[in-house]
């Protein structure tokens, strides 16, 4: 999601809020970076480019704020975060994973959860004219391939699914083959497959490639 991030910094002038608790804020902010100056900052195999790291900065000066990850995350916590974000200026919301919140629940209490995550959420978007996008793990397919070798993603697999498939205006799932028997190129490719679509149920299919010399 960096190059998402990137676009409604660069594009759009927005201010954006990052939760990414399993990721530390040094490598979200290069990741975000790497998309505005086509560079990889994150890989150690890659000389660091400390002159192009330096111009993304300018980039997203005031732009990108990250989730204190030493607080405890519950979801009044985060919905809270949200709040403070939004009366910064913040238009964008990402959290990532939405399942970190359940952590060390079983499943009926899980699933319950996030449930009323995404009701809340799919609320305080409106209540406060932001967007917010959560990404989540999916369940693993009844047959077929797993999703990690091509395996088609669908609605009923995300996790807290009926309540995101009630409270989400968009579903997007995202599928490739990552068997490292395949050449380089055919690993690299990715389909971003629309779901499920609120606005006019539309539903399609767009192809994507991995550039490993820009990282986008």
């Amino acid at each position: 999601f960096p190059v998402t991030i990137a676009h409604l910094i660069k594009e759009h002038d927005w201010k954006v809020f990052v939760a990414k608790p399993e990721e530390s804020n040094h490598r979200t902010l290069q990741g975000v970076v790497g998309k505005l100056t086509n560079k990889i900052f994150h890989d150690p195999k890659i000389e660091f480019d400390h002159k192009a790291f330096d111009e993304g900065l300018l980039i997203v000066k005031d732009k990108l704020f990250l989730l204190n990850l030493y607080q405890e995350l519950s979801l009044d916590i985060l919905k809270a975060d949200i709040r403070s974000a939004a009366a910064e200026g913040c238009k964008a919301v990402f959290i990532d994973p939405i399942t970190v919140l359940s952590n060390g629940l079983d499943a009926a209490s899980a699933n319950t959860l996030l449930q009323k995550l995404a009701q809340d959420l799919a609320q305080m978007a409106m209540d406060l004219n932001i967007v917010i996008f959560m990404f989540c793990h999916l369940k693993a397919p009844d047959n077929g391939p797993p999703h990690e070798r091509g395996g088609a993603v669908q609605s009923h697999q995300f996790a807290g699914s009926r309540a995101m498939m009630r409270s989400a205006n968009l579903m997007i799932g995202l599928e490739g083959d990552k068997d490292p028997d395949l050449p380089e190129e055919q690993r690299n490719l990715r389909s971003l497959v629309v779901l499920e679509n609120r606005m006019s149920g539309e539903t399609g299919r767009i192809r994507l490639y991995y550039d490993i010399v820009t990282g986008k």
